[in-house]
């Protein structure tokens, strides 16, 4: 396809996707989605509340709004992939889409029990960024196997992945996490169920407050170096608003830990 696109439509389909490459990558994202059912299970049991269970729901919730977020993004999935789950806006979502949810649950609740358990604020953001890190190459690959692709003119892209997606995939969580931690007293009984839209709301939040730069510069058509400006402008939002929320929770979650009475010592009769 060609390199100009129309305000949030890509120009032309992208086809020529690997079909080894995409197999891999629903070969991990069927992993990802019994690994999320069944932590989620296990939780649930483990601590007798149904709150793992439906972040799970909330984060599958996400999918079929998958096809209005890449509009905005600037990305879509190759039109000839095998294993293609649904078409919806004209956009086609395959199999691999699945694991977007799967991630959301499982990476959500790993931080949120962190958060809960006393981790710093130091170990949870390095883990934060590993756990992006690692993702890098996988869309790399990806991309330069036509399995999908970040659209349009852009000029942070490092072998196809913007440095917009690199942060945001590495702090998305902490933001959900920081979210869910806050929410979560507040989500006894039935009012669990208010969390439902949380995780797509948090995904349209992060996309939209931190990244609304770089996506204006996308399909306003930016010439190069106000591009790159905004670009990293976006790139420091969605590393600097997650961070604050979670520091705000952890401080929260200080402050509402009750202190302790002192212990005393009976006077001997």
């Amino acid at each position: 396809m060609g390199a100009q696109s129309g305000f949030l439509d890509p120009a032309g389909p992208l086809t020529g996707a690997s079909a080894t490459v995409f197999w891999i990558f629903a070969g991990a994202t069927f992993a990802m989605v019994a690994a999320s059912f069944l932590v989620a299970g296990r939780e649930a049991l483990r601590l007798r509340s149904a709150l793992p269970l439906v972040v799970l729901a909330s984060a599958t919730a996400w999918l079929p709004n998958e096809p209005f977020i890449d509009a905005i993004l600037g990305f879509q999935y190759a039109s000839d992939a095998p294993g293609e789950l649904y078409t919806l806006a004209g956009r086609v979502i395959p199999v691999s889409a699945l694991g977007i949810g799967a991630m959301f649950s499982l990476f959500t609740w790993f931080l949120h029990r962190l958060i809960v358990g006393g981790a710093s604020f130091q170990r949870i953001v390095l883990i934060a960024v590993v756990a992006g890190v690692i993702d890098w190459p996988l869309e790399i690959m990806a991309i330069q196997a036509n399995v999908f692709e970040y659209y349009g003119d852009n000029p942070t892209r490092i072998f196809g992945l913007p440095i917009t997606s690199m942060v945001q995939n590495a702090f998305l969580y902490v933001f959900m996490a920081s979210i869910l931690t806050l929410a979560a007293p507040h989500l006894r009984g039935w009012r669990a169920l208010l969390f439902l839209p949380v995780i797509p709301g948090c995904y349209y939040a992060v996309a939209l407050l931190c990244t609304w730069p770089a996506y204006l510069a996308l399909h306003g058509g930016a010439s190069t170096v106000p591009f790159l400006l905004l670009g990293a402008l976006a790139a420091m939002m969605n590393a600097a608003i997650p961070l604050a929320m979670l520091r705000f929770t952890l401080d929260r979650q200080r402050t509402a830990v009750p202190a302790q009475p002192p212990t005393t010592t009976a006077e001997p009769a």
